[in-house]
């Protein structure tokens, strides 16, 4: 099985900042990664646990599209990897882009190119299951 790896850094309040890689054979892809902050889990505000999750591709009902749902998160369901480019527009899940900056001038680093991050990310995986490892940096 394929794998993804997320290493983030210690963040504030309200968002988390870190770094996505994957490979597909010779093929190495590299993000930025945009998640809430760390509040133990709790639904809608708080980024998931630190782990190893299975990610399969399947419809979203609230984004309608298809995206990579992250499964088997304790006491959470519906955790995605999607694009958007501010914390406040997530509800606990992934955003992936190329680069962090602050776009909106609130202090806080966004990710940007998020769409084409996410879909440039959709193709390596193949649209095929993958374990995604995510660790904090020490």
């Amino acid at each position: 099985m394929k794998k993804a790896y997320l290493i983030r850094t210690p963040g504030d309040e309200k968002q988390t900042l870190g770094a996505l890689v994957a490979r597909n054979g010779k093929e190495v892809f590299v993000a930025r990664s945009l998640e809430l902050g760390d509040h133990d889990n709790a639904p809608n505000i708080s980024c998931i646990p630190a782990g190893n999750y299975r990610c399969k591709w399947t419809y979203s009902p609230t984004l309608k599209t298809f995206t990579y749902e992250i499964l088997d998160v304790p006491n959470r369901t519906g955790i995605r990897i999607h694009s958007v480019n501010f914390f406040r527009q997530l509800l606990g899940c992934v955003a992936l882009g190329d680069s962090h900056k602050d776009i909106d001038a609130d202090a806080h680093l966004d990710v940007i190119h998020s769409g084409e991050t996410i879909k440039a990310f959709n193709s390596i995986m193949n649209m095929e299951e993958f374990e995604l490892v995510i660790r904090w940096a020490m």
